[in-house]
């Protein structure tokens, strides 16, 4: 597959992150690390060794950041659900920022309601349209949103959003040219540090070490391409039109071709199958593939409780995804399973 690789760092969607975390430093930090301890790594010990770069990243742009009365309405939340929608609705639409008035209301309706019938909680439900315009009323809009899932502080916001589509990014693209050129001074006085990192993703991308990142770029993009992340350095991110790459990813034991054969990675897959939940997942894919909620709902467990839970089986790779009918299904990955009990003999006999 032929990637576009880009090599420098996305200005809009590393603005976005760094304006949100910003206003969540310590809590962001500390999320990081209960992240990493989870995955069954010593988080503190990983950020404190690897990450220093993010922390100065974060307070580097600080310094440089203008904030106005609006910013608390997108980035203020702690439970990070609706800046989730705004940084992909603005990572995907970047021309948005200077040629908003030349984008019709429909539109500007179209790509906010897709996002949110795409999040996980929201995939059981179908939105109606009753308008010829495809824009709904106010009364569908709040109808639509009380019956649904999402958290009141959520369903509060969205109904703003959907109701001044254009008013509420107008407002959010302002903060973010507002803030472009203190991005764009961060990467300067971390210019010598991040070309490093930049380039060992470059190559580690045109090697196709992670397979699983290639695979999931295939399922997701429409166009493959590929950008590095530091506000992100741990993470992938896949959005139609952009994927993202954390700088750090490479250092985590993950079902890649760096790591296969690690101790490390031989304790990760085992301490995943000593947690009864994760466990249970993959005795209940055994039995079929299944998409998110339905694990979730079987389980009993929150949407952000089972994601985690997917995450670490992915990366470990004991199990797989595809995508049917806008569903992401998952399955036993019978092959890297047998790998395991082979490099577990290995290890021990």
């Amino acid at each position: 597959m032929n990637l576009n690789i880009h090599e420098r760092l996305d200005p809009v969607f590393e603005t976005l992150g760094l304006l949100y975390v910003s206003c969540h430093v310590e809590n962001h930090k500390k999320g990081t690390i209960e992240d990493l301890n989870k995955f069954g790594l010593d988080g503190e010990a990983f950020y404190s060794k690897h990450l220093k770069i993010v922390d100065k990243y974060i307070h580097t742009f600080l310094k440089y950041r203008v904030l106005d009365k609006e910013a608390d309405f997108f980035f203020g939340d702690e439970n990070d659900s609706f800046f989730s929608i705004l940084h992909l609705l603005l990572s995907e639409n970047t021309a948005w920022l200077n040629s908003l008035a030349e984008v019709p209301d429909e539109v500007l309706h179209e790509e906010i309601w897709k996002i949110l019938l795409d999040m996980e909680v929201m995939q059981n439900y179908q939105l109606q349209k009753t308008s010829p315009s495809g824009i709904l009323s106010l009364v569908d809009i709040i109808t639509f949103l009380s019956d649904s899932p999402l958290e009141e502080g959520m369903k509060w916001k969205m109904l703003r959003l959907l109701q001044q589509p254009r008013t509420q990014i107008q407002a959010l693209a302002r903060i973010i040219n507002n803030n472009l050129a203190a991005f764009e001074q961060v990467c300067q006085e971390l210019e010598k540090p991040l070309n490093k990192l930049i380039s060992k993703y470059v190559q580690s991308v045109q090697r196709q070490d992670d397979v699983q990142f290639i695979k999931l770029v295939e399922m997701f993009s429409d166009a493959p391409s590929v950008h590095p992340s530091l506000i992100v350095p741990l993470g992938q991110v896949m959005f139609a039109k952009h994927c993202y790459y954390g700088l750090f990813v490479d250092l985590l034991p993950v079902a890649s071709k760096g790591h296969a054969d690690s101790k490390d990675f031989l304790l990760l897959r085992m301490k995943a199958l000593g947690d009864n939940s994760k466990l249970q997942i993959l005795a209940s894919l055994k039995v079929s593939p299944k998409y998110n909620l339905e694990i979730a709902d079987q389980m009993g467990l929150t949407a952000a409780t089972m994601s985690h839970h997917m995450n670490v089986l992915l990366a470990c790779g004991m199990v797989g995804i595809e995508k049917k009918n806008g569903k992401v299904y998952y399955h036993l990955d019978s092959d890297n399973l047998r790998q395991l009990i082979t490099d577990l003999e290995h290890f021990l006999l």
